[in-house]
């Protein structure tokens, strides 16, 4: 995204700021954004009458008074604009369009293999954005977001080498979408989505540490710093699934390598073992449903966790142990305030969770540790959508993009290739 003009700087700075602010309910009214910017008066006031002119803020009611004319409430307009966002899984994706707040309007879970290749799929999901904008006025689209299960180049939106996206490998996902919709379009790995819908969802402070993991089919982590997603220098930060735990080159993980967390610990792998157990007759419940259907998945496996089946829950215990040992590690690494983990079947009932906690905190450095908080996803079904929605809407009105967009009145009026960006 190309740098504003020098002398656009405290103006777009302060724009920003402001709208942010009471985006995120940080401060209501005049004084609440003059007492906690420290900008003068007749700054907040001239900030707020441009954010009123872009259609993104307004009044709303009046706040208490401590003496004198009560002050005005100002509203963030999150209807002013929609997103599309997705998040493609393995097997499945969920398709929504959310509000300028990152409310989701309307939500679409679909089965769909992404090793059906880049061009089939972004036809089936450009059907189903074409849905979601039905009933609803396209010229209010701000952005499109998705995100996939494997290492993306940030500044390019092209995956690189996913292992289990066939076809997939420097695709211009971007240029695609942006043709297609022509607003800026955003590319991301799935958990880094997960990270940030997780920590706007439970208002997670800005400077607070969090690490998503992402224990699925497959197993990835996003990373958020002080309210940034951190993606490192390319777009490769937090793919822990292929860090090598095991010296063992006879355990073939799906990326060629061996010895990799997900091939001993990932869904997939799972219920690979899982076969294998069955053919042993180690478990009543997995053979009942792999001679009904053919085949185990790692949903079958959460199932049989939450019937207490002996296997599942011995083999989901070993999985949340290696990914635990892997994470306390990481947690001496990057002291983070909170780790979370969601995403997949197998962290179904409390087995998981306990596992990982009690390996993490026997294995982590005491100050690392201390007062670390382990727990579930509260996030929900939507919370890859959602960050992809925070994701655009809070890049496009930082400093940088509003600089750009904000003399034309809307994102749209300019070329979405200089747009951008990322948080």
């Amino acid at each position: 995204m190309p740098r504003r003009p020098p002398t656009a700087i405290d103006q777009y700075e302060a724009l920003s700021t402001v709208v942010r602010l009471v985006r995120r309910g940080r401060a209501r009214t005049r004084p609440e954004l003059g007492a906690t910017t420290l900008l003068g008066r007749t700054v907040i006031s001239q900030r707020v009458e441009e954010a009123m002119d872009l259609g993104l803020l307004e009044d709303a009611d009046t706040g208490p008074s401590s003496g004198g004319r009560a002050p005005r409430r100002l509203r963030f307009r999150g209807e002013e604009g929609l997103v599309l966002s997705a998040v493609l899984g393995a097997g499945a994706l969920d398709v929504a369009v959310t509000d300028l707040d990152a409310r989701v309007l309307e939500h679409r879970h679909l089965e769909w293999p992404v090793a059906r290749g880049p061009e089939e799929t972004l036809d089936f999901l450009g059907d189903h954005f074409a849905g979601l904008l039905e009933e609803r006025d396209p010229e209010r689209l701000w952005a499109v977001v998705i995100g996939v299960p494997g290492p993306v180049e940030f500044a390019t939106g092209r995956p690189s080498q996913p292992p289990i996206m066939p076809g997939w490998d420097g695709f211009d996902i971007r240029g695609r979408l942006q043709d297609r919709h022509g607003v800026p379009v955003w590319v991301d790995n799935d958990a880094n989505l997960l990270a940030l819908g997780e920590t706007r969802s439970t208002g997670l402070d800005d400077d607070r540490h969090l690490i998503f993991v992402k224990a699925g089919t497959g197993i990835g982590a996003g990373v958020v710093s002080q309210g940034r997603v951190h993606r490192g220098s390319k777009g490769a930060a937090g793919d822990i699934g292929h860090a090598r735990v095991l010296e063992d080159n006879s355990v073939m993980c799906r990326c060629g390598r061996t010895g990799c967390l997900e091939a001993l610990a990932g869904g997939w792998a799972l219920a690979r073992d899982a076969v294998t157990a069955v053919h042993e007759g180690r478990s009543r419940f997995l053979a009942d449903i792999h001679r009904a259907t053919g085949e185990i998945t790692p949903a079958d496996i959460g199932r049989g966790v939450v019937a207490g089946d002996a296997w599942c829950l011995t083999a989901v215990a070993r999985a949340a142990e290696r990914i635990g040992s892997l994470m306390a590690a990481l947690v001496n690494f990057y002291n983070p305030d909170c780790l979370v983990f969601g995403g997949g079947a197998v962290t179904a009932g409390d087995t998981f969770l306990r596992v990982v906690d009690h390996t993490v905190r026997s294995r982590a450095l005491p100050l690392a540790a201390a007062d670390l908080t382990i727990r579930a996803s509260v996030a929900g079904g939507t919370g890859g959508v959602v960050g992809g929605a925070h994701l655009a809407v809070e890049t496009l009105l930082s400093a940088d993009a509003l600089a750009v967009w904000a003399p034309g009145g809307r994102p749209s009026a300019v070329e979405p290739d200089r747009l951008v960006g990322g948080i």
